[in-house]
């Protein structure tokens, strides 16, 4: 095929892909507006979370390539959105990628369970530390794919296993299952928890 006959369809689908990036975000904005201005605590905890989903597919939909999703890029590209999280509370987030690109359809369900279990680290997994820091760690090998997130809270004791397991937990391990995924809860080695996901590239 030559460039000139390639060259309109790239543009008219990285044109597409813009304003559907552009559109999630939208959504996400007004999400969250609306969830601001919720009177009922507990709606507004669900409209910022709904705000988080749709903004973190609006933000997989820029990584569209030929050869798939770049979901190294995506999860850098996330990274300064994750710092802001805690309402100027100081956090870093250390991000170890390795270049990858996952199936169009894996994304964005990938995308909610990185989403998610970034939030319970960055929600259960500061209780405690002695330093404000999330690790991220994406690798792959022999055609898996391997997501780490590391915090340096309670880990699971008696007391920390049922507030971990709740809703996003619950989330992430449903939608594991989607993308033929197993997840994890680890100790840390050096103190804390490890939640890893282990799914096929």
């Amino acid at each position: 095929m030559s460039e000139d006959s390639g060259g309109p369809a790239e543009e008219q689908a990285s044109e597409v892909r813009h304003r559907t990036a552009n559109t999630l975000q939208l959504l996400a904005t007004l999400a969250r507006m609306r969830g601001q201005k919720a009177s009922d605590a507990e709606v507004r905890r669900q409209m910022i979370w709904m705000a988080e989903a749709i903004g973190a597919l609006g933000s997989l939909e820029r990584r569209r390539t030929p050869e798939g999703i770049d979901f190294s890029g995506y999860i850098e590209e996330m990274a300064p959105v994750w710092r802001r999280r805690q309402a100027g509370d100081a956090v870093n987030v250390v991000i170890r990628v390795d270049p990858m690109h996952v199936r169009d359809q894996a994304a964005s369900t990938l995308a909610l369970i990185v989403n998610e279990m970034v939030a319970n680290a960055l929600t259960h997994g500061l209780r405690g530390a002695a330093v404000r820091q999330i690790e991220i760690e994406l690798t792959h090998s022999d055609g898996m794919g391997r997501l780490c997130i590391t915090d340096g809270g309670p880990g699971l004791g008696a007391a920390g296993e049922n507030v971990r397991e709740r809703f996003g937990l619950w989330l992430a391990r449903s939608l594991a299952t989607q993308v033929r995924g197993e997840l994890a809860l680890l100790p840390a080695p050096g103190g804390g928890l490890t939640a890893q996901l282990i799914f096929p590239l």
